[in-house]
């Protein structure tokens, strides 16, 4: 396993110090020898299987996206806490689908909510072990999601049936750079990424991968965006132990984030 000093060391040479490391609880824990329900992505899984409609706003002259978003913060914030999916269940796409329908829903109702992974994967043919691909959590979320109170996230692969808030009325795939940033001015989105060794030990900055050997396949919420950075604004699912609070900014283009789909949606209450 890589030391934190070997990383600091080739972030100084090849990421010229834009971003810092150290021993955060997310490296503690892979150092222990687990960590494989980290990347519980399946990249093959309904990609490509949706027109990416919003890439044709392009051929409609729409404005350009705005320079930087930051739901963070946007409209006093709209983003619900930081959750640990935990060690040892690949279930990556339902935290960051919770994280996207969580938030689109306060954007567009006015109030927040905090849903249930463990409803959404558990119930809807979700596999600790092979994970789910990346629209998987849409297709299912379609049917409804519950209260994170009445099915809280637990590894144990049961089923907990719960009363359906939220449905996510319509997903989009968007493949194009542009749509993608407009997508993300109107609320968070589903992406993917790949996960190398030195993320585990990212602590702040813009992160760029510089060291490790490839770990997983990941699924994140995007929260927003920087151009004068040239960086995305992403929430992850572990814990607020890690990275700036439990979000961290990965450079445009890093680990496959700006080749794979990112999707967005429209939510209604039940």
């Amino acid at each position: 396993m890589l030391t934190i000093h070997e990383i600091e060391q080739a972030i100084a040479e090849k990421a010229h110090g834009s971003w810092a490391a150290g021993e955060t609880a997310v490296w503690h824990r892979l150092g222990s020898g687990g960590g494989s329900g980290l990347f519980g992505l399946r990249i093959t899984d309904n990609q490509g299987a949706l027109k990416a409609a919003a890439d044709d706003f392009d051929t409609l002259a729409a404005p350009p996206p705005p320079a930087a978003v930051d739901w963070r913060c946007q409209d006093g914030g709209r983003l619900a806490p930081v959750r640990d999916q935990g060690l040892d269940c690949g279930a990556c796409v339902a935290f960051a689908t919770a994280a996207v329908v969580e938030a689109r829903h306060w954007i567009d109702a006015g109030s927040s909510v905090e849903l249930s992974e463990a409803e959404l994967f558990h119930c809807n043919g979700g596999s600790c072990d092979d994970g789910w691909g990346l629209a998987a959590g849409f297709d299912s979320a379609t049917r409804g999601m519950a209260l994170l109170a009445d099915a809280p996230w637990v590894d144990d692969p049961t089923c907990t049936s719960a009363k359906m808030v939220v449905t996510v009325s319509s997903y989009t795939e968007l493949t194009d750079f542009d749509a993608r940033r407009r997508a993300v001015a109107q609320g968070p989105v589903v992406a993917g990424m790949e996960v190398y060794e030195d993320l585990a030990s990212y602590v702040g900055g813009i992160y760029q991968q510089v060291a490790g050997t490839y770990r997983g396949d990941h699924a994140v919420c995007i929260v927003g965006y920087d151009d004068a950075d040239q960086c995305w604004i992403v929430r992850n699912s572990w814990g607020t132990g890690w990275g700036e609070g439990g979000y961290f900014r990965i450079a445009y283009g890093q680990c496959r984030i700006d080749d794979l789909p990112f999707y967005s949606c429209d939510t209604r209450a039940v």
